[in-house]
This record gives structure tokens, C-alpha cells and sequence, in this order.
């Protein structure tokens, strides 16, 4: 969504990316957020220290307007789809959404 650095921490998006180097070579992590998620667009905790999580049920804890309430019964179960990308260089947010485009269309 064009947010960068600490400017990402809470905001909602289908995905978010980070970029660094291992012994002076770039590599870039991605994580994907699936449409069919309770949640989505997910929020995100990210710092531009690494610290890099994705909270689908925050939006109390975010000040959201209408407080997301989910509930889930005894003995029921609740899956959660993200793709976690891991590619050997820079990676921008076209690539990355790419990547989602795939992601989100697959089951």
C-alpha cells in the first residue's frame, strides 16, 4: 500500500514485504495474506528492525472504527492462509504482487 519503515506498523494490507542483506547479499521476505481469511486485509506489526507479524483479529488493539469480533465454537477449528516468501535477492512490490495475485486465485 506504499507504506515504508515503521510507517507499516498496523496498517491493513494484503501483503508486506522486508528487505536486508546476509553477508552482503541482498534477500527479501514476503508474506502473503489470503482474501479468505477472517481478518482480511490483515494488519501488520513491522518495524524497521525486523520485527515483521501479521494480526488478522487486532482491530481493537489497532482503534478500528467497528470492534471485529470473532468467535470460534468448542471442538471447531479455524484455518488461516499466508504464504511466506523467501527469495535469494531484491525483490519490489511488483514481483510481490505477482506473487499475491497467484496466491489469492489458488485454493
Amino acid at each position: 500500500e506504499g507504506k515504508q519503515g515503521d510507517a507499516v506498523w498496523s496498517t491493513r494490507a494484503k501483503w508486506t514485504l522486508l528487505g536486508g542483506e546476509i553477508e552482503g547479499k541482498p534477500v527479501t521476505v514476503a508474506i502473503l495474506d489470503h482474501p479468505s481469511n477472517t481478518g482480511y486485509p490483515t494488519h501488520w506489526h513491522a518495524r524497521g528492525y525486523g520485527l515483521f507479524a501479521a494480526n488478522p483479529l487486532g482491530d481493537k488493539q489497532f482503534n478500528e472504527p467497528k470492534e471485529f469480533n470473532f468467535t470460534l465454537a468448542p471442538g471447531k477449528s479455524v484455518t488461516f492462509k499466508y504464504r511466506v516468501l523467501v527469495i535469494d535477492g531484491k525483490a519490489g512490490p511488483e514481483q510481490i504482487e505477482r506473487e499475491f495475485r497467484a496466491f489469492s486465485q489458488g485454493s
